[in-house]
Order: C-alpha cells, then sequence, then structure tokens
C-alpha cells in the first residue's frame, strides 16, 4: 500500500506581488504531523512555441535575461492574458514577439516546477511565415534568429536555452 505523501494545506498568505508573478508562503501539515512552509511563486500561464519555417528552420527570439544576467536564446512564449486560450496567447505570442505566423498544433501542458504554480501550454507552429514587423512591449528588446532544426536541437540539448524542456519535448513530437 502506498506511503501517504500528500501535504494538507493550512493557510497561505501573499508575500510579495509584482507585474509577472505573486510570491506566497504556503503553510502545510506533513504526513508525519509536522508544520512545513514554502514560498511559492504563483503564476498565470504561459504558451511556448516551437515554431518552423517551410525548410524547417526554428524561429527564435533571443534577448537579455536578468535572472541569468545574460542573452539568451529562446522560444517564443508569453503569458496568457485574461480572457485568453493558451492557443490564442500562443498566436499572439509568436506574432508580436517575431512577426511571424503559422499552423499551431497543440502538444502538451508542463508543469514548470515544484515551487511554483504555472503551466507553460507548448505547442508546434508549422510553416510559419513573416507577416509583420515585431510589436515588442516598451521593456522587450528582442531579435529573431532562424536557426537549422538540427543546431537547435544540439541547443537545447547543450542547456543553453531557456524553456528547453518545452523544446525538446516538441522536438520529439515533431514529424518532419
Amino acid at each position: 500500500m502506498p506511503k501517504n505523501l500528500k501535504f494538507t494545506l493550512q493557510s497561505k498568505e501573499q508575500t510579495h506581488d509584482s507585474q509577472y508573478q505573486d510570491i506566497w508562503r504556503y503553510d502545510f501539515i506533513t504526513p508525519d504531523g509536522d508544520p512545513k512552509s514554502f514560498e511559492i511563486h504563483e503564476l498565470d500561464g504561459t504558451s511556448v512555441i516551437l515554431a518552423l519555417t517551410p525548410d524547417n528552420q526554428v524561429v527564435t527570439v533571443t534577448q537579455y535575461r536578468p535572472g541569468h544576467q545574460q542573452v539568451l536564446t529562446e522560444l517564443p512564449a508569453g503569458f496568457i492574458d485574461p480572457g485568453e486560450t493558451p492557443l490564442q496567447a500562443a498566436q499572439r505570442e509568436l506574432l508580436e514577439e517575431t512577426g511571424y505566423t503559422g499552423e499551431m498544433e497543440y502538444i502538451i501542458t508542463a508543469m514548470v516546477d515544484a515551487y511554483s504554480t504555472a503551466v507553460h501550454h507548448v505547442f508546434i507552429a508549422r510553416n510559419c511565415q513573416k507577416i509583420s514587423e515585431q510589436d515588442l512591449d516598451p521593456s522587450e528588446f528582442i531579435e529573431v534568429r532562424l536557426i537549422q532544426l538540427e543546431t537547435f536541437r544540439q541547443i537545447c540539448l547543450s542547456g543553453r536555452v531557456t524553456h528547453g524542456y518545452a523544446a525538446l519535448i516538441a522536438l520529439n513530437n515533431l514529424k518532419v
């Protein structure tokens, strides 16, 4: 018979509020009856897109990320706005960040990490074409780069890309 692993939530209190994430203290009782507190980042869901051109180049974005204090390669991605579906967010983010649009295919919803409520909705966009210029937020400074599929796969395997798990899940689902 499986051991009880479930913690029982007793209370939660917001400790930090910001535009992109809220931090809450969750107070639990462990299966053995001890109290335990965790700081949890409460985030809304995001959509992450592996976008491919007709010749199977990956549409990536490169931007500075303050957490790592580096310019990083990423897949187009962003928060799901209130009233928006994950698919609508994927379409909007791809167009805003890159100027590209494509045929969207939902792949999976993945949990981000153990101390966050966020989930990433992973999509593949095929036959992507550039139809407009970028429409960036004032704080976004993004360069669009097309990367050969196999090169992008190697970048993901090196761990030098954000959303790497989402990229690898999407790559694993490609039928090219």
